[in-house]
């Protein structure tokens, strides 16, 4: 992934000012910052969500402004919310996030996701009445739907207990395993954060390297 000079206005208000940023193929990179910092609009924009107001980026050699529908093909964003509907179950849920990727789930492999993330139990169960741990676990579940080139995960760790962290960081383990592409937006440390390959911080729109020891410490 490589963006130049990307910037990104709402209105008055400058979120993103001139970014440069070059992410390797099958590497990791934390985003952290304060709330309202930039993290979210930048994964947006890199998820091809949201256009910036000025500068251009690539991602796997296709653009940004071009090559939307290409990019999402190969990329799973989960945003701080999941992207999750109430008024269904969880199996409808990722049973629908299946064919919407273009590779629908049989129910055999549905309950497998589910189970995967802690929510075997809970597959009949309308998402309207989940904890938020069990919406940030439903919307995890999606990460393994299919093959990625790209993860963009927003506060993987919000409404997690112990044993969600520990999901995340074996979810994000078996992304780069498989040579995916991980971007994390996040300020709360974790096992993937302290094992990325690279952390930047956003502030006054603009990104700061974090040195190893600093990031590892959380």
């Amino acid at each position: 992934m490589e963006l130049r000079g990307l910037h990104r206005r709402f209105g008055r208000k400058r979120v993103l000012q001139g970014i440069d940023l070059t992410v390797g193929s099958g590497s990791s990179l934390v985003l952290t910052g304060a709330n309202g910092a930039g993290k979210t609009t930048l994964l947006r924009i890199v998820a091809t969500l949201l256009k910036p107001s000025a500068g251009e980026g690539t991602v796997h050699g296709m653009s940004l402004a071009r090559d939307g529908e290409r990019i999402r093909a190969g990329t799973a964003y989960v945003s701080a919310r999941g992207f999750v509907y109430d008024d269904l179950t969880a199996a409808e849920n990722l049973r629908f996030a299946s064919r919407l990727v273009g590779r629908p789930a049989p129910d055999d492999r549905i309950a497998d996701l589910l189970a995967g993330v802690g929510l075997g139990r809970a597959t009949e169960q309308t998402v309207r009445t989940f904890s938020t741990g069990m919406r940030r676990r439903l919307a995890l579940a999606t990460l393994r739907l299919r093959p990625l080139r790209l993860a963009l995960i927003d506060e993987p760790y919000a409404g997690l207990d112990g044993e969600g962290v520990a999901l995340v960081d074996r979810i994000v383990e078996e992304l780069l395993a498989a040579g995916t592409t991980v971007i994390l937006a996040s300020h709360q440390a974790g096992e993937a954060t302290r094992r990325a390959s690279r952390t930047l911080r956003i502030e006054q729109g603009r990104l700061i390297e974090v040195p190893a020891s600093a990031g590892r410490a959380g």
